[in-house]
């Protein structure tokens, strides 16, 4: 019996043995799981902490090459300032030169001695016009031209009554040698007393009509040829000429538009084709306050200056000093010559006039 009970205790010491070490199985798996997600947690930082000092260094070097920007854009921006600033210096000292030497300020326009507003002489419909504004003409040139039906057949007709006059002369000069030989055959008989002196008379009175009869024609031959001038210088006229070299500012009328002459139009009948300026006349004038007009003489240097072109310096001079004055302005005109012929100024543009001592 007792031999038995050591036999169940054994047994039982043996179960208890092996859930021992079940447990401790068990523990070793979950101590062993918590070290492998240890590892793995571990093995992330270390990764991300491996790979962001490489971060900071490509940050390092694009902020780096930022600031060498920077600073090479700042090099050039102190360049360019330096340069714009010795430019902005030789301007302030141009224009304070001119302050300096100035003794008299002032403002006026852009005008042109030679401008016309081109018309017909005579009145017709208009069929050509061959201008633009800007578009450059030549003295002569034809700008437009009007309906010249009739005038060509007045033209046609002086020239008909021209060789009408000339036929009938031709004509009456034969007649009239023929008489002066019919009058010195009767000059001879009568010398030998064939034909009485009233047959002579007859001749003579005969000859001397057909010669005064010549004259007459060759009056009316004269007088064809003026016709047929006149009927010619008719027709020219109504071809519309530029009257000098210039430049067209502006088109006023249209192909199938009434032209006339400024006194005879109206209403719907246009009195010019377009404006014509001569460029090479352009000068300045100005208006000077009485009180100012002692400080302003003939052939006075000046300086120009477009208010289209602050920075641009024109030298001028005064033509002369206009000799009567506005009563409402208190002002007197004058007049200024520009020495420079550019396509930037233009007429009525608005210029500074800075007069010079000396």
């Amino acid at each position: 019996m007792p031999r038995n009970l050591d036999i169940e205790q054994l047994t039982i010491d043996r179960n208890i043995t092996h859930n021992n070490t079940l447990f401790s199985s068990l523990i070793a798996k979950v101590l062993l799981s918590i070290i492998l997600l240890v590892s793995l947690f571990g093995g992330a930082f270390v990764i991300q902490a491996a790979y962001r000092p490489s971060d900071q260094g490509l940050a390092s070097v694009s902020k780096a090459t930022q600031v060498a920007d920077t600073d090479k854009q700042t090099a050039n921006l102190v360049i360019n300032t330096g340069e714009d600033t010795q430019a902005n210096n030789h301007l302030t000292k141009s224009i304070d030169t001119i302050v300096n030497s100035s003794v008299l300020d002032a403002s006026g326009h852009i005008v042109a001695r030679r401008i016309a507003t081109v018309s017909s002489r005579v009145t017709g419909k208009l069929n050509k016009l061959n201008i633009e504004e800007g578009q450059r003409v030549q003295s002569d040139q034809i700008i437009a031209e009007l309906d010249d039906r009739q005038a060509k057949i007045s033209y046609q007709l002086a020239q008909a009554d021209l060789t009408a006059n000339t036929a009938r002369f031709h004509e009456l000069n034969i007649v009239h040698q023929h008489e002066l030989q019919r009058l010195e055959r009767q000059q001879i008989l009568f010398n030998k007393s064939l034909i009485s002196e009233q047959f002579l008379d007859d001749s003579r009175f005969t000859t001397e009509k057909i010669a005064a009869q010549l004259t007459n024609k060759k009056a009316l031959i004269d007088l064809s040829k003026q016709k047929v001038a006149l009927a010619q210088y008719q027709l020219e006229q109504h071809k519309i000429r530029a009257p000098f070299d210039g430049v067209v500012i502006s088109k006023n009328a249209q192909v199938g538009e009434l032209i006339s002459s400024g006194s005879s139009g109206g209403g719907f009948i246009r009195t010019g084709v377009g404006t014509i300026v001569d460029m090479s006349s352009l000068e300045i004038e100005v208006e000077v306050a009485e009180s100012y007009i002692n400080r302003v003489h003939a052939n006075q240097k000046t300086i120009a200056t477009l208010d289209a072109y602050p920075n641009w310096q024109i030298s001028s001079e005064v033509i002369a000093v206009i000799p009567t004055a506005d009563r409402q302005k208190a002002s007197i005109k004058v007049r200024v010559k520009l020495h420079t012929t550019d396509a930037r100024i233009l007429p009525d543009m608005g210029v500074k006039v800075s007069f010079l001592k000396g």
